[in-house]
């Protein structure tokens, strides 16, 4: 015969401790509870750790915000290299030295002259980056000039890109960089590859719209693998004087 439990007494009364010791007891009552040693080492056990952790990444972030704002220099000249690869050590010294021409401050400004746009001899990705970067630059107009190889920089004067001379170079100065002047092959207007949000203006025809700079002493010390890198002076630059500033630099004896 089975035996009915449904009313049967437990020899435990309901506030026994095995089942009070699971009961969640407020945290201000536990500490009220304690004696001074009690709470010594709940302290050390529970808070003293994550306090640490907190106080340490609350010193981390402080120092990475000062040490972001205290190095902060604004950027006065920005060229693309493209499809180059130029001596570390060399465009760190050259970065300095057109800042030191342009007459700008080490301390609150700076010239950004890089080579990572590998637009080709890369993976896919790697160079959709690189062209990606360079339409955004172009597009918010912080690029203020591009130094490419001949096939890229036909593709970015194909679209319109880079300032024709003739239009802010005075005769003079025309003439003293007419032997290096690159009249580029332009693309079919149709070009798949044209990258999207470029507000400017495919030219109808070829013009003079770079320099070359195989002839330059100043960037040949730079030991760039490229035969003939041509500069062109982006469309959207907001800097024009201190670009041309630059041109003129890369040719001191012109």
């Amino acid at each position: 015969m089975a035996i009915d439990t449904k009313y049967k007494k437990t020899a435990l009364d309901e506030d026994a401790s095995i089942y009070s010791e699971h009961k969640d007891i407020d945290e201000r009552q536990k500490w009220k509870n304690m004696n001074r040693n009690e709470r010594r080492i709940h302290f050390r056990e529970y808070y003293l750790a994550p306090i640490f952790v907190a106080i340490a990444v609350i010193l981390i972030v402080g120092y990475l915000v000062y040490d972001a704002v205290k190095n902060y220099r604004d950027v006065i000249l920005m060229v693309a290299v493209v499809n180059d690869s130029l001596d570390e050590d060399a465009l760190k010294s050259f970065n300095s030295d057109i800042l030191d021409y342009l007459g700008y401050n080490e301390s609150k400004e700076k010239v950004d002259i890089d080579d990572k746009y590998m637009l080709s001899g890369t993976n896919s990705s790697d160079s959709l980056s690189a062209a990606e970067s360079i339409t955004s630059y172009i597009y918010a107009k912080q690029l203020d000039a591009m130094i490419a190889d001949t096939g890229a920089f036909n593709h970015y004067a194909s679209l319109g890109c880079f300032y024709d001379l003739r239009n802010i170079l005075n005769d003079e100065q025309l003439n003293r960089y007419s032997d290096y002047l690159y009249y580029p092959e332009l693309e079919e207007a149709n070009d798949p590859n044209a990258p999207k949000g470029l507000n400017t203006v495919r030219p109808d025809e070829t013009y003079p719209c770079g320099i070359i700079l195989s002839e330059s002493p100043v960037y040949k010390s730079l030991k760039g693998a490229q035969s003939t890198p041509v500069l062109g002076i982006v469309i959207t630059t907001n800097r024009l004087d201190d670009t041309l500033k630059f041109l003129e630099y890369l040719f001191p004896d012109a």
